[in-house]
């Protein structure tokens, strides 16, 4: 028998190299997520997209100073946040115990989740993202007792969405001097 071919070694990316597709990717991101936004924009109710439009400004903000991955998740919230807004805000009718067993187990997933995250950063969010947060998860919750469920669920995913943004670390110079911050192009 031949003998057996050493494994292939891995090849080591380096980590600019993998922070550069990430940035490119949440790029892409936020760029798909306002799309949607711009498409749904005129069925959504006048202060919903009051909201949305606050959340738009500080994903600009966020791209501006080299966050793209806090932008992407602050327009993924309000993606969500527009759909839960159209959503029926009326009792679910005709659900099977599976499937409500499911959809229980999903909103309580979506909220541990939030919560896991909105401690994990603490007070490092942009100014504004707590109160859409407090709003987001007070919608899910009146929604979810109302037994609304496709907008309970919506509106959990956009708390848990602004969870995820938070304020990066300014990038440093290579001499630890001063702060340099990505700027993109309009």
């Amino acid at each position: 028998m031949p003998p057996k071919k050493a494994p292939k070694k891995a090849a080591k990316k380096s980590p600019k190299h993998h922070d550069k597709n990430h940035e490119g990717k949440d790029l892409r991101r936020a760029y798909e997520h306002l799309g949607r936004l711009q498409a749904i924009e005129s069925l959504v109710p006048a202060t919903v997209s009051a909201q949305i439009g606050a959340m738009t400004k500080l994903a600009q903000s966020s791209i501006n100073a080299g966050e793209q991955k806090s932008a992407a998740d602050l327009l993924r919230a309000g993606e969500h946040l527009a759909f839960g807004s159209l959503a029926s805000a009326s009792k679910a009718t005709k659900l099977g115990e599976e499937l409500e067993a499911a959809i229980n187990a999903e909103y309580e997933h979506l909220m541990d989740k939030a919560a896991e995250h909105w401690e994990r950063h603490g007070d490092e969010r942009p100014d504004g993202v707590e109160e859409l947060y407090d709003t987001m998860l007070e919608a899910a919750s009146d929604a979810y007792g109302k037994s609304a469920y496709r907008r309970a669920l919506e509106f959990a995913r956009g708390a848990e969405a602004l969870a995820h943004v938070h304020k990066g670390e300014p990038m440093r110079l290579e001499d630890g001097g001063a702060t340099k911050r990505k700027k993109l192009k309009s």
